[in-house]
């Protein structure tokens, strides 16, 4: 009996925390964060854009090498309506300011200092991008950074759409 309700209790949890990550095909959720320079973003307002959506962390290696080809990106695919959110993840946002001071972007970044957008999201590790196309859909999630050539390819490629 023991066996079993411990079993029926883990098939629950497990169902429960599946509802809270976001998968491919899912419609991005719209959410009020505050951006890292005070003010509030509502991700209602990206309707209609291709959004490159990154979890990051200050402490994360590979954001620092990524964070500059994401900015070249952000430039160059602005005018093809295609908008990068970096979402920092370290309940200091302190880290994050001193992080960016020392590699600069032109995307726009927020704080999720209390954890409630990556919990939903789910992200497996950082930098974990979400990348959704213009009608709202999650395209593509993809865990540490394709790369230059192959981000812009995909990103233009829904742009097109």
């Amino acid at each position: 009996m023991y066996k079993k309700i411990l079993l029926t209790l883990s098939a629950l949890l497990f169902s429960v925390c599946s509802l809270a990550e976001v998968k491919v095909g899912d419609t991005f959720p719209s959410f009020k964060i505050p951006t890292l320079d005070g003010k509030m973003l509502d991700t209602a307002q990206l309707k209609g854009r291709v959004i490159y959506v990154d979890f990051w962390a200050s402490w994360c290696t590979t954001c620092k090498k990524s964070f500059p080809i994401m900015s070249e990106l952000s430039e160059e695919l602005k005018s093809q309506g295609v908008f990068f959110l970096g979402i920092n993840t370290d309940e200091d946002p302190a880290l994050a300011q001193q992080f960016l001071e020392s590699t600069p972007v032109s995307f726009l970044n927020v704080s999720d200092k209390t954890q409630k957008v990556v919990s939903y999201f789910a992200p497996k590790g950082f930098p974990y991008a979400y990348i959704v196309g213009k009608d709202g859909v999650v395209h593509t999630i993809k865990g540490g950074f394709a790369g230059k050539e192959e981000t812009k390819e995909l990103l233009l490629e829904l742009a097109a759409r």
